[in-house]
């Protein structure tokens, strides 16, 4: 699924698809680099020396300006100008958001303050944007599967295993994975057409990420897509795109957004299907109370 294509990619082109196109000729441990680079917030990255990529990678300093040399970058200064680039041509919050706010604010009301006054302005605009045929949709997919696999890395993760819990509870079978590597390979071999998938990705696009929906895909699996942005060639191979609204000030955790659609898919899903949802809530509760019987 890699780009094979032996052409030097254009300066102005995205980490994630330099790393698509160099992906066959790193080594090993350089795509520890590389993956760690493109699944990282790129504010990590941004200020990250290279020794602390080095630690996160369990890999070398030298790997790690070797790595920016081999994707294009004339070395790791220029690879975080370019993600500072990325970010401003993006619309994303720039790092220096949150030190300008933590230092203009006087105390912690201050600093509360402006992270409540982001999170409601993030979820007026996920409101404001929501596409109800684009859920109807990613709803009869998930009921209509034997298995729900959610899947996410990094602090999306969080928002996979939220959805697969809740689904549980209200009686559809899931499980959550947040595995990348080849151990990713793994986690694909128990796929089956009875699955469908829900897949959190921020606006990067790993190779793995580029495997799981291909092979997806192939297998004849649904998919729905849950991100803020990413590239077309990836929201053109999944079934159902459900946008993410990002945070305007950079001040509120990204998974925000995607556990509220979420629970929204999950209420959707326990008014599809209320006897599972009844049933799977009354033995939830009989084992809670085996556990903690005074509870």
């Amino acid at each position: 699924m890699l780009d094979m294509n032996t052409t030097e990619p254009p300066s102005g082109h995205s980490l994630a698809s330099r790393v698509n196109h160099e992906w066959s000729r790193l080594t090993r441990t350089e795509r520890k680099v590389a993956r760690y680079l493109v699944a990282a917030a790129p504010q990590d990255v941004m200020l990250a020396a290279a020794g602390d990529i080095a630690r996160r990678t369990g890999t070398s300093d030298a790997t790690v300006v070797r790595t920016a040399r081999r994707l294009g970058y004339a070395g790791l200064p220029d690879l975080k100008n370019s993600l500072g680039a990325h970010l401003g041509a993006g619309g994303a919050p720039q790092i220096s958001t949150r030190l300008e706010i933590s230092q203009a604010s006087k105390d912690l009301a201050d600093a509360s303050s402006a992270v409540v006054d982001d999170a409601r302005e993030r979820i007026r605009r996920f409101g404001a944007g929501l596409d109800v045929a684009r859920l109807t949709e990613a709803l009869r997919l998930i009921v209509s599967a034997g298995e729900v696999f959610c899947y996410g890395w990094g602090s999306n993760e969080l928002s996979a295993r939220y959805l697969a819990l809740k689904l549980n509870r209200a009686g559809k079978r899931s499980r959550a994975c947040g595995t990348t590597g080849f151990t990713l390979a793994d986690e694909l071999l128990t796929l089956t057409p009875q699955h469908a998938a829900v897949v959190f990705a921020p606006g990067r696009a790993l190779p793995d990420l580029r495997l799981l929906i291909a092979h997806a895909k192939a297998m004849g699996i649904g998919v729905v897509l849950v991100t803020e942005r990413l590239d077309q060639e990836i929201v053109d191979m999944v079934d159902v795109v459900l946008s993410d609204e990002s945070s305007p000030g950079g001040l509120t955790a990204e998974p925000l957004c995607a556990m509220l659609l979420a629970d929204m898919l999950v209420l959707a899903a326990m008014s599809v299907g209320k006897e599972p949802a009844v049933d799977t809530y009354a033995l939830l509760t009989r084992l809670r109370q085996e556990i903690v019987p005074d509870a």
